[in-house]
């Protein structure tokens, strides 16, 4: 039920705050961040970092399809609607870190509530980690997409290695 009610408030939020003249520009973008996502679902089924839990819904796959197809764009389209492009560094680090934020707190009280379980070392520190790398470089992929691909390639080879997912635990 947790991630019904996250995607109605990324709907909300995404209707009142977010840039929908310019909304194609960010596209690209929010298509990367999901369909990251999407793989990460597929690749980890067998040996997963964190599960979305049904918590109220009535099957697994649901939570995660509202991830990818409401949580994680709307999130994103949020994220570069206000990114200070133009702005000085410690403005943009803020902007991440108000993001990064936003995503901990959310997962926290998903940890709490139940709908999201940890497994295979992973953990809250992790995943802080992960979230500021994930906005640092989604950041990049808006205005540099082969350099993000290649710096998200690099860092999900380290977590890979890190965590022990190896092609034989991959689904």
């Amino acid at each position: 039920m947790v991630a019904l009610v996250y995607s109605i408030l990324w709907i909300l939020a995404a209707w009142k705050w977010g840039d929908w003249k310019n909304w194609s520009k960010y596209y690209p973008t929010i298509l990367f961040a999901s369909i990251g996502n999407l793989i990460y679902e597929v690749v980890c089924s067998e040996y997963p970092m964190w599960l979305m839990e049904p918590n109220g819904l009535p099957n697994r796959t649901l939570p995660i399809l509202l991830l990818v197809i409401v949580g994680m764009p709307l999130s994103v389209f949020l994220y570069l609607s206000y990114y200070p492009f133009k702005k000085s560094k410690t403005k943009q680090a803020m902007h991440i870190f108000l993001f990064v934020a936003i995503f901990v707190v959310l997962e926290y009280a998903s940890v709490k509530l139940g709908s999201i379980t940890y497994h295979n070392g992973w953990n809250l520190y992790w995943s802080t980690l992960f979230n500021i790398v994930m906005f640092s470089i989604l950041r990049l992929h808006h205005t540099h997409y082969r350099f993000a691909l290649i710096l998200s390639a690099i860092f999900i080879g380290m977590l890979s290695i890190m965590f022990d997912l190896t092609l034989g635990k991959m689904r």
